[in-house]
């Protein structure tokens, strides 16, 4: 398999679609615009919503294109092979078009031809029957499709919690999907006789979900009705397709993050793979995005998301010993890398700069008074920070409980989260009082 650079990638998969009668269309911002359900756009379906419930007319029933996307619900498992927080979703659509039959031959078609994936490493995932979801049926005509294409000791039925998609919020369009898993190898996996596709042991990498076959639409009241027409969303994400096709045993090797892995490990004594120098890498650069799109940091909601994501940067920056003019020249490496695909982010710069100067002073000044709070704490401990003493933190200094937890681990010690909850929710009914 021959390497593809990032925009080889990119270039490809516009073209493939393009040259099926998808329209090409720009990213949207990660703001979503008119939609109470959504606190950032999480997917490529997400700012398209309104097509498929017919509440607006797509410009065209046939659409492509590269969407910028966060997710914060796995931030606590960003340091490993593969999770991060801002990613980029190559996506395809059917907006009342073709179906089920088209959407899985053209996601072959462009792995088998157009980039020559190895199709013996290549497994499928159908949905099946689920106790959770009686009212959906196994989607018996997916795993007869894939059935022309793979062994069936390759097509695998899920339950809704892998192959039910949707929705992009708490309602709207959603319906079975069929995903595309590409086999590592023995040597990324767990060893048990059982491991596949739904094992989480890394060996099987999730590239495509070929289709989210939407023909339901999610009720507030959490009933499902039938949409007015059937629809697909399928998505490939760009950072593991590129893992795969540059041969490498992580996104962050991939000349999407290598860059940016450069400038932090250039000043700190950690190894490229360590798990501070990932995080820093993922969260400057979603922060980067975030700023570029407008947000600022704060204590709600988006602006919370990015002061979590900057701060905890910060945090392990210090633990990794990198300063803070390294984290601005990795965030100008972002905006470098990005820039020719999305112009808001080549027009940025002095705003992030600002933006990542003023939340680290701001930074600076909270760590110091919590760590004195915290040694204070840790001479008392007896192997875990209680749960009274993480809310105090939190409420009199303002440290977030991940950051309370990180830095407790790094001491060796653990957070009783249970009491802080129970805290926090005492607080909270005290305020509503």
């Amino acid at each position: 398999m021959r390497y593809w650079s990032h925009s080889e990638i990119r270039e490809t998969f516009l073209k493939y679609f393009a040259d099926h009668d998808h329209l090409v269309i720009g990213s949207r911002s990660l703001v979503p615009v008119d939609d109470p359900t959504l606190l950032l756009v999480n997917s490529g379906m997400a700012p398209l919503k309104p097509f498929f419930t017919g509440e607006q007319d797509a410009p065209r029933k046939r659409l492509c294109n590269i969407q910028k996307c966060v997710r914060t619900n796995d931030i606590e498992s960003v340091g490993d092979r593969h999770h991060l927080t801002f990613f980029e979703m190559m996506g395809n659509w059917s907006i009342g078009d073709y179906f089920k039959q088209e959407a899985i031959e053209f996601a072959w078609r462009l792995i088998s031809e157009g980039f020559g994936f190895d199709t013996s490493r290549i497994y499928a995932t159908v949905y099946g029957e689920d106790r959770k979801l009686p009212e959906i049926p196994s989607d018996d005509e997916s795993l007869r499709i894939w059935e022309t294409l793979l062994p069936p000791e390759r097509i695998i039925r899920l339950g809704a919690e892998s192959n039910f998609w949707g929705p992009a919020g708490t309602s709207g369009p959603c319906g079975p999907c069929t995903e595309v898993f590409f086999d590592r190898g023995e040597e990324y996996g767990c060893g048990q006789p059982t491991c596949g596709p739904e094992c989480e042991c890394g060996r099987f990498l999730e590239i495509w979900n070929a289709g989210v076959f939407m023909q339901y639409d999610l009720r507030g009241d959490g009933m499902f009705a039938e949409l007015p027409f059937r629809s697909v969303d399928a998505g490939a994400g760009l950072d593991r397709f590129s893992i795969i096709l540059q041969s490498v045993d992580s996104v962050y090797e991939t000349d999407l993050l290598k860059p940016i892995v450069e400038i932090v490990v250039s000043e700190s004594e950690l190894p490229a793979d360590a798990k501070s120098v990932r995080i820093i890498t993922d969260h400057v650069r979603c922060g980067t995005l975030l700023i570029s799109d407008g947000v600022q940091p704060g204590n709600l909601g988006k602006e919370y998301v990015l002061r979590r994501l900057l701060r905890r940067a910060f945090l392990h920056s210090k633990l990794a010993g990198v300063s803070s003019e390294t984290l601005l020249t990795a965030a100008a490496t972002v905006r470098e890398l990005l820039s020719p695909y999305y112009p808001e982010v080549k027009d940025s710069g002095e705003l992030v700069r600002h933006t990542i100067e003023k939340e680290h002073a701001s930074f600076e000044t909270t760590l110091r008074r919590a760590m004195r709070e915290l040694e204070k704490i840790v001479d008392s401990s007896n192997g875990s920070i209680t749960g009274a003493d993480a809310f105090r933190l939190h409420d009199t200094l303002g440290l977030p409980l991940e950051m309370t937890k990180e830095l407790a681990h790094a001491r060796g010690l653990t957070v009783n989260e249970k009491e802080y909850k129970e805290q926090l929710e005492e607080h909270r009914r005290r305020s509503r009082g």
